[in-house]
This record gives structure tokens, C-alpha cells and sequence, in this order.
């Protein structure tokens, strides 16, 4: 199963708990400027908030993007078991 490059972040995020946007982008495998841009949108979209602690920005779910997050991880690992 392929997950968008925003699913991975939120699944991301629900595994590793609050990150880095440098940290993220290391673990879905993009650049941090495809990160950041990509965090802005699910900012947009209330799946995700951002707490600048300077230089820093460290993000976590929101409670939508957790409850997304959880469906993913479960649609993926019921995937998985299922092939």
C-alpha cells in the first residue's frame, strides 16, 4: 500500500510524537523545504499544529489528525495482513 507524502507525515507524527520539520523530512524521505511546505497545508487543513520555539518548529496532530492518523496505520496494517 502507498500512503501520499502528507499521510506519512501524519503517520509519522502518531508513531514518534512531536518533531522537527528537519526530523520529519528524514523519516518520510523528502527535503525539509517539500516538509515544510507540505506541513503549511495540513496546518491549513487543522491536521497537524506548530508550536516555534525558536529557530525551531515543532509539530504534533491535532486531535483530527490524530483520529486520520489512526485510520491510516490501520488501513495499512490491515493491508499488510491481508496479502
Amino acid at each position: 500500500m502507498f500512503l501520499t507524502v502528507k499521510q506519512k507525515i501524519l503517520v509519522t507524527l502518531l508513531e514518534k510524537g512531536p518533531l522537527q520539520n528537519s526530523e520529519i523530512a528524514k523519516r518520510v524521505g523528502i527535503t525539509e523545504q517539500w516538509c515544510s511546505e507540505t506541513i503549511n497545508a495540513l496546518h491549513t487543513e487543522g491536521l497537524i499544529e506548530s508550536q516555534f520555539i525558536t529557530p525551531r518548529r515543532i509539530n504534533k496532530l491535532t486531535d483530527k489528525g490524530t483520529e486520520v492518523a489512526k485510520h491510516l496505520k490501520e488501513i495499512t496494517v490491515s493491508f499488510i495482513q491481508n496479502r
